[in-house]
């Protein structure tokens, strides 16, 4: 049991009238599996720390009393979300009036002056449960217990109207659309979710984001920022001089709430744990349709979409993402501004002189390198959709032709289209390509879909260096299929290949990817029809059904039918 031995000899206030100075007035609620711990303040020093106990019986004395989280600044009620002195301290909004947060459905804000902490009932803290705050010598204990219940975790509704009802969205698809670096400030948000003490540095984290409900699609659009109690004066990247930094969509140091510049450097995938936590209510409590999860985003977003889609491809049926890092080196960066490793680097510490590793040993940058994900992924990956600019000064050219070359050797889903354009070069793309961001909606977990490597039709993308390769060039663009039959004996697909210009014939390999019924064995006999021409085909021994080079001449398409 961890204790906070400084103040084991104080005793108890209870629920004592707040002092001159002091804490006071702790309430505790339980209810979706988390509770909300409330206290009043007055006149504490900024720089005061504030630590949260639990225990199962009355609280009489913190030394046999469980910590929750310490280091929680005052006014921790306050809704950092809403002032933007959180994400640019230099130009403060002069109309800015502070307001709580939110810590149930349709309630009023709380007073932002007061203190907050939202626990996540674990297997520990289930039951019968009391709690306690602690400043300095000053202790305050809750008097009534409170049934602390371990359950599925909801977010707060912050909206104007009434909360979403359970099975709102039954049946849609849900898409993740992921923000650049640029975003996720003071935002027209609509839910806030505390995070578990896996999801943060600490527990009971808010983090912000908006449902917006459409006809077949629900979108959620969370906020990458992550409040951390400082500035990172050591980020090279001003944008982390502030108390609620980006985190890549991905996580940061363990030790960030106090520096970056550990001897060892140790990183946890917070963020990507919470985003995942939000998938998961929206799929039960919305009821949106969990095999259909996408991914879209650009820049930062995009980069995320990569990293999610390769490192949870049991999550997530297709992503789009717009000029995307896939591969986090130093090579190419030519200031420390790029946004390659050191971008990760500004929250994860220095990672040029020291290795960065996960919690569970992996290094980080290997972790995060989608060339590696996907060259050595043991089953299929999400259809991959994206749009990439040779001139563009944030994401290097250079790293990226080694993911094209690995995801056409993997026969994984991927198609792309490149220009000579910059960092905004996606609203130049042509018409078919910016369709990707729909077409991503016709895969599904629970349905096959064709993956297509070694396109004659694909162009040169080059070695990565500026004058190597086609300026404007693609990977599999156009390619799409119909009338898919998927069964244990048969499967049937029509393979076409379509965008304005396109030069016919072409030819493809088409791996069947995703398969649900028909599933042979390594080395069952196959009869492979290609256009009416039938011949022997037997399963390959890794079980990747495989059909090299399928000519495609016309518009229509061509069709497969393979038989047991």
């Amino acid at each position: 049991m961890i204790r906070l031995h400084a103040l084991a000899f104080v005793s108890i206030l209870s629920t004592m009238p707040i002092l001159a100075q002091g804490i006071g007035n702790i309430q505790a609620q339980a209810r979706n599996g988390q509770v909300f711990i409330t206290w009043d303040e007055k006149d504490l020093p900024p720089n005061a720390t504030i630590a949260i106990y639990h225990d199962k019986k009355p609280i009489s004395n913190i030394a046999n009393a469980r910590l929750l989280a310490k280091d929680i600044l005052p006014g921790s009620a306050r809704n950092w979300w809403k002032d933007s002195r959180s994400f640019n301290p230099n130009k403060p909004d002069p109309n800015y009036k502070p307001t709580g947060f939110i810590i149930e459905n349709n309630a009023k804000p709380l007073d932002p002056n007061t203190g907050l902490h939202v626990h996540t009932v674990n297997e520990q803290t289930s039951g019968t449960a009391f709690f306690a705050v602690a400043w300095d010598k000053q202790v305050i204990a809750t008097t009534n217990p409170v049934n602390a219940k371990q359950e599925r975790v909801s977010p707060v509704w912050t909206g104007s109207e009434p909360a979403p009802e359970k099975d709102c969205a039954k049946g849609k698809a849900l898409r993740l659309v992921l923000h650049g670096r640029g975003g996720g400030g003071v935002s027209n948000t609509n839910y806030t979710f505390f995070a578990s003490k896996e999801q943060g540095w600490r527990e009971g984290l808010a983090f912000d984001f908006k449902v917006n409900f459409r006809n077949d699609v629900v979108d959620i659009v969370p906020m990458d920022r992550t409040w951390i109690n400082r500035f990172v004066k050591e980020s090279a990247d001003s944008r982390d001089h502030c108390n609620a930094i980006n985190s890549w969509w991905f996580g940061y140091n363990t030790n960030i709430n106090e520096t970056t510049n550990t001897p060892e450097i140790v990183v946890d995938n917070y963020t990507q744990k919470w985003i995942l936590a939000i998938l998961d209510w929206a799929n039960e409590y919305l009821g949106t349709d969990p095999n259909r999860n996408y991914l879209t985003g650009g820049s930062m977003g995009g980069s995320a979409s990569i990293a999610f889609g390769l490192q949870f491809p049991e999550r997530f049926a297709a992503l789009y993402a717009m000029v995307p890092v896939y591969e986090y080196t130093w090579e190419g960066c030519s200031t420390s501004k790029s946004l390659t490793a050191a971008r990760l680097a500004c929250a994860c510490g220095p990672m040029k002189t020291t290795t960065a590793k996960m919690t569970n040993g992996q290094n980080v940058l290997d972790y995060m390198n989608g060339r590696l994900n996907i060259a050595n992924a043991k089953t299929d990956t999400p259809p991959i959709f994206a749009t990439n600019g040779r001139k563009d000064a944030s994401i290097p050219w250079n790293n990226n032709p080694g993911f094209y070359d690995a995801a056409n050797k993997a026969r994984q889903a991927f198609a792309v289209f490149w220009n000579d354009g910059n960092h905004g070069m996606t609203s130049q793309a042509p018409d078919d390509v910016k369709a990707w961001n729909s077409h991503i909606f016709k895969y599904a977990l629970n349905k096959s879909f064709p993956a297509f490597s070694n396109s004659s039709d694909n162009k040169n993308y080059g070695n990565g260096t500026p004058e190597d390769g086609d300026l404007v060039g693609w990977i599999n663009r156009g390619m799409d299929w119909t009338n898919l039959i998927d069964t244990n004996d048969k499967y049937q697909i029509t393979i076409t290949a379509n965008y304005s210009g396109i030069v016919y014939p072409i030819t493809v390999d088409v791996t069947l990817r995703r398969r649900q019924q028909f599933l042979p064995k390594p080395g069952d006999k196959l009869n492979l029809d290609i256009n009416g021409k039938t011949q022997a085909f037997t399963m390959p021994n890794d079980a990747i059904l495989t059909i090299p080079r399928v000519a495609i001449t016309s518009p229509e398409g061509t069709t497969i039918i393979i038989t047991k």
